[in-house]
Formats: C-alpha cells, structure tokens, sequence
C-alpha cells in the first residue's frame, strides 16, 4: 500500500474549476455520474458555463459548479457547496427552472424541453435526516376514491404513466455525513469527495482514471502554487466568516440597538475587505449592498 502522501489527489472543488472542465478529463465526471444515477450510458458532450462561474476564481470559495449536457438530451448542473445559505434549496429550485427556461427557444415546442437533475456535493447538514444521499424528484398522485382505498392497504400508485419523463430532480451528498463504509460505487466517489484520495481497491467505473489526472506530485511549480493560494483562500475566507458573524452576533446581543448592530455590520465589512475577501461573499455575509461596500473599500485605499 502506498503512503498518505502519494495518495493525496485535488479537491474535487479545485478539479471542477481547472481540471475537469477539459475535454479530456470528462471521464471522471462521467464515472461519477454513472455511479448517481445508474447509467452505465452517460457520455458527456458538453460543459455550459454556469452564471456563478463568471466571475473570478476568488468570488467562488463558497460553492462552484457546472452544467453538463449528456448523450440523452440531459442537463446536470453539478454544485458544492461548503456553507449553509438560509435559502439554498429555493435557489436550488431557481436554477434548475433558469436552466429549462435557457435551453429552450422562444420559438421552439414546449415538448423540447430537456430533463434537468441537480445534483449537490453538500459540506454541511442540509435538515434533519441521518442518511447522506437524498434524491428528491415530482410525484403525481391519484386523488379519486380509488387512490384513497388503496391508501389505506398501502398499496403504491402507479396508474398514471407518462410519455417522457421531464420533470426535475435533486440529489443532495451531505459529505459530513459519510461515515467512510463503502457499500457500492457511489460510496467509492463520496469518499474522494470527504478524503481527496482514493483506494486503490476501488472498482467504480473510471475512478481508476481520478490518481492518474488529479495527482497533486504530478502537478507543475506553477500549477501546485496556483493550487495551494486556492486552498489557502478557502481556509482564511471561511475562518474570516465564522470568526465576524459570531463578533457580530454576540455585539448585538449585547448592545441590544440598532445602531449597535449597524456599526458591527461595517467593522465585520471592514475585517473581510482587509482580508481581501471577495465583495460578493462580503454582500452575502454582511448583506451590505455593493455600493456601501464599494464606499468601505474606497475609505479604506484612502487611510
């Protein structure tokens, strides 16, 4: 067995950024879209660009993800997310209607639309539960009589048959919650995505390809120095976070006014912008507007 350190692969997080956005990395994504949704027929053709991956590469430390069209006219917009949003699951179910809506011409038939999934790699609990793997998708149910007859024998319903299956569906991998028990190929995948490394008796399909193209002893100088500012940037930006939403949480309570709470808002401001943390993860933890926070920077480059 080889040592930890030859081991050691990318974050996945960093991967779906740089790496597997090539053409010739696909496969790793297609392995793990294999082993999701249980299609040994997923091919890959295309990545679009996705409205978070915009702007620069800093503005991104709290989630990154992609879209990626596959042979079977599907759309799967692939997140990870690292901190818990008040209204993730409504911006969940936004992105997986934008994504319908873009795809579909003006003048093109509603029966055009393509099957949208969306699947999230999830570092934190998402509601109660004890599993790790969720998939939630659209039930139409029975009403009538008969349903309600059939209910009381708990006998499943399934009369309706639809011709093509386009509604959504959501997968939630709360990655904390994986205990390291590998009970099937999934299980292998969900593992990279906890330890960034893999076994090397894993036997999911293309998982064999992950050591080979995301080898952090493989990689460049340059490319290992571009990789260890992200990993850096991570660090400092999610510590920054958690350290000024509880001075500031613990201010209020303290002073118990609102001007208190608004002069700890601009000190939390003060702090990330002297972090250099990205305006946009500033606006999401302050919920400052850009141009107050465009005002605190511009006094700032001032003193």
């Amino acid at each position: 067995m080889r040592n930890k350190k030859e081991r050691e692969l990318i974050s996945f997080d960093y991967a779906m950024k740089y790496i597997l956005r090539q053409k010739d990395n696909f496969d790793i994504l297609e392995g793990f879209l294999i082993a999701l949704l249980k299609d040994d027929n997923i091919k890959i053709l295309d990545l679009l660009e996705s409205e978070s991956n915009k702007n620069s590469h800093s503005a991104k430390l709290n989630r990154v993800d992609l879209i990626v069209k596959d042979s079977n006219k599907r759309k799967m917009i692939i997140e990870i997310q690292y901190d818990r949003e008040d209204d993730f699951m409504e911006r969940v179910i936004w992105e997986t209607s934008k994504t319908i809506v873009d795809n579909l011409n003006v003048d093109e038939p509603y029966g055009n639309i393509d099957k949208v999934i969306s699947i999230n790699i999830l570092y934190f609990n998402l509601g109660r539960g004890k599993g790790y793997i969720y998939r939630g998708k659209t039930i139409i149910e029975d009403l009538s009589e008969q349903y309600n007859e059939k209910i009381k024998k708990n006998v499943p319903i399934n009369d309706l048959k639809l011709t093509r299956d386009v509604f959504p569906e959501y997968y939630f991998i709360m990655v904390d919650r994986f205990h390291n028990i590998i009970n099937g190929d999934l299980d292998e995948w969900i593992y990279l995505f906890k330890n960034s490394e893999i076994d090397e008796k894993f036997k999911a399909k293309h998982i064999d390809k992950v050591q080979e193209k995301l080898s952090i002893l493989k990689m460049s100088l340059k490319e290992k120095q571009k990789y260890d500012v992200h990993i850096k940037e991570k660090k400092i930006a999610k510590s920054v976070i958690k350290s000024a939403i509880a001075e500031g949480e613990a201010k209020g309570k303290a002073e118990g006014r609102a001007e208190g709470k608004a002069e700890t808002i601009i000190e939390i401001a003060k702090s990330l912008i002297a972090q250099n943390i990205d305006i946009e993860i500033i606006e999401k933890t302050t919920k400052l507007n850009i141009n107050e926070i465009q005002s605190l920077i511009t006094q700032q480059l001032k003193k």
